[in-house]
């Protein structure tokens, strides 16, 4: 198989370096992730989405007007760190708190979780929101367990 990669651990930042040098227009990038190229509108709510690299740009690509203020990614097929999620958080935050969506996977859950809660220690209103729409992952008597996939989209934009 081809592989159009320089070096596999630094993958992730290469492929997000590359992205935002492509979409400066629309994204500027931050620690742990991107963010819009303009600021959000004061007391305006910042909705903050993110997950793992592989898919790209599944999540930085969805930044943008009519879209999510900020993405925290994570390296290949990993959770972004709590730390990479309060950055952009805190960067795309506008004053008028913040809402934190990702998919229903365990790392995702444990980090973003993480990072609202310092977010609330920095005075910032946090909420976080895990999509579980995959009815393939857990029966409907274990529908807490159903990872977050395509259902990730439309309600990324809903909000």
């Amino acid at each position: 198989m081809t592989r159009l990669f320089n070096d596999p651990a630094a993958f992730a930042d290469e492929a997000l370096e590359g992205f935002t040098a492509a979409h400066r227009r629309w994204v500027r990038p931050v620690t742990g992730g991107v963010v819009r190229a303009t600021a959000t509108p004061a007391g305006q709510v910042a909705v903050v989405i993110g997950g793992g690299s592989g898919h790209y740009p599944a999540f930085s690509g969805l930044v943008g007007r009519g879209l999510a203020h900020g993405a925290a990614v994570g390296n290949v097929f990993a959770s972004p760190s709590a730390r990479q999620i309060h950055s952009v958080a805190t960067a795309a935050h506008g004053g008028g708190g913040v809402l934190l969506m990702y998919g229903n996977y365990a790392g995702d859950v444990l980090h973003f979780g993480q990072a609202a809660e310092r977010l609330a220690a920095d005075g910032v209103e946090t909420r976080t929101f895990a999509v579980a729409d995959d009815i393939s992952s857990a029966g409907p008597d274990e529908s807490a367990k159903r990872r977050g996939i395509a259902g990730d989209l439309p309600v990324f934009k809903a909000a």
